[in-house]
């Protein structure tokens, strides 16, 4: 039975979350109607991404700002240890972002609207046919100016450390021709494992390593590449738990 602290954040988030949902997703939809590219309902996501961890106390510190390019369109490779990396990063990465999501999270209402609304991208991942359609989708997006983030292991972590990068990760990141940057988060997995649904407010460390230029003429499609991403991404948060994030 968990304790009475974790049960007033996991009720103190839940609430939070639902009205912040209803409030900015209608206000996402609503900004839609004056800006086509879906930056501004982008911003309202974020914002929405922002307050759930600081009303939340969730503390995120963004380390290595001077590798994130802001007059040019990246892909952000990271580790995937929990939910909070999905707020941390669209909240507290300054560009424009769009998400490739699963095509059921676009059914759910309210939220579901705010994502087409900020023109992130739907993927079917069993559709072999559909997921290809939004691997071209997402290039669009790169060209059009937006960032996208991968994460190269799939799925969340199921026990905290750092599972293998599936091969063809890297291929969006090839085929864009766009900077790559390593991407690692340290402490989301405490907050809500995979799993469970129960809060535990910690600190969140993004740590922003040198970007990469991928080679598009790459014979193993970015393998190699990747390879060396996932040693960085390793390094740095191994360093990460042992200074305590």
């Amino acid at each position: 039975m968990p304790s009475i602290t974790i049960v007033f954040y996991t009720i103190r988030f839940w609430f939070l979350a639902t009205v912040l949902t209803l409030v900015l997703s209608i206000t996402a939809v609503l900004v839609r109607l004056t800006d086509s590219s879906g930056n501004r309902s982008h911003r309202v996501s974020a914002l929405w991404c922002r307050l759930l961890c600081k009303w939340n106390g969730v503390k995120v510190t963004l380390k290595g700002m001077e590798n994130i390019q802001l007059n040019q369109p990246q892909i952000f490779l990271a580790n995937h240890q929990g939910y909070f990396d999905i707020f941390a990063l669209s909240g507290y990465l300054p560009v424009q972002i769009r998400w490739v999501s699963k095509a059921s999270l676009f059914k759910v209402p309210f939220l579901g609207w705010a994502m087409r609304a900020s023109d992130y991208v739907s993927v079917e991942r069993d559709d072999r046919k559909n997921a290809y359609k939004a691997f071209l989708e997402s290039i669009e997006k790169v060209k059009s100016g937006a960032s996208i983030i991968i994460f190269p292991e799939g799925t969340r972590s199921k026990d905290g450390t750092i599972g293998p990068f599936k091969k063809g990760s890297g291929l969006l990141a090839t085929r864009s021709g766009v900077p790559v940057v390593p991407t690692t988060l340290i402490g989301t997995y405490d907050i809500i494992q995979k799993g469970s649904g129960w809060i535990k407010p910690g600190p969140i460390s993004i740590v922003i390593s040198p970007p990469i230029q991928m080679d598009p003429k790459s014979k193993d499609k970015g393998e190699g590449e990747l390879d060396r991403i996932r040693e960085t991404i390793c390094g740095n948060f191994a360093k990460g738990l042992n200074d305590g994030g």
